[in-house]
């Protein structure tokens, strides 16, 4: 160990380094380990399990891209959908390209949340769970519909829209009602019944012209609860703690 001295003060460099190295070595064999675990672990995975967890965050990122190609969105001036929007002008030069990437997310989205809901349902034998899931499959045929019919198609789009957001709530309110059935579930019940109270009282404070910002924001919010919902649901699943539910000889 070589030594060196500064000040008075004894730095035991060699130490130090030999340490670093060796910290450094570690941390990246357990990166590699936790890294391979994952990718094996998804690799094992049935179809239906990847798109429930995937799938979700295709819009999330179709979301980010746009804004980044929209230097011109403001959250408390614009609605996400302004990014869908195929001709305006005002938010940036790359409006078109923004609004291909939005409206493309949306409907890729779209239609792979409606494949794994179709197949959830097929799925369960629960029938009160069924009933709650029907909400969630017309409110995600409305999100693909939001991406094909933009803002360019004026009032279309408006009711495609306020008919997702009215729709998936009451597919969280009921499925979270008849879960309380079961205790280990209880946890997720009161949360999926809470939790789209938090959009309700955004949009009435916007309705009610209260709010500081415009429809983005609880757009959003809105639009991250259900993505969080159904993740949880699909983790759920892929856990095994659903077997009350649907059939336990599936994926």
């Amino acid at each position: 160990m070589y030594l060196a001295f500064v000040d008075g003060n004894i730095f035991y460099w060699r130490g130090f380094k030999s340490l670093y190295l060796e910290s450094s070595i570690l941390i990246r064999q357990v990166a590699s380990l936790l890294s391979m675990s994952i990718l094996q672990k998804i690799s094992k995975m049935e179809r239906t399990t990847k798109v429930g967890f995937f799938a979700p965050f295709i819009a999330l990122f179709c979301i980010a891209l746009a804004i980044l190609l929209s230097p011109g969105f403001d959250w408390f001036v614009n609605a996400l959908s302004d990014l869908g929007h195929y001709t305006r002008t005002d938010l940036g030069p790359y409006k078109l390209i923004g609004a291909i990437i939005f409206n493309g997310g949306l409907i890729t989205t779209g239609l792979l949340m409606l494949y794994y809901t179709i197949w959830f349902f097929r799925e369960t034998k629960d029938a009160p769970t069924r009933i709650g899931v029907l909400p969630l499959l017309v409110s995600l045929m409305f999100l693909i519909a939001i991406g094909i019919f933009s803002e360019n198609f004026g009032e279309l789009h408006y009711w495609v829209s306020v008919g997702f957001f009215l729709t998936f709530p009451f597919s969280m309110w009921i499925v979270g009602i008849v879960w309380l059935r079961f205790k280990h579930l209880r946890w997720f019940s009161i949360i999926s019944i809470l939790l789209p109270f938090l959009s309700v009282v955004m949009w009435a404070d916007y309705l009610n012209g209260t709010s500081i910002w415009q429809q983005a924001i609880p757009e959003i919010i809105t639009a991250f609860s259900a993505i969080v919902w159904l993740w949880v649901i699909n983790l759920l699943h892929y856990q095994g703690k659903l077997g009350q539910i649907i059939h336990e000889d599936e994926p």
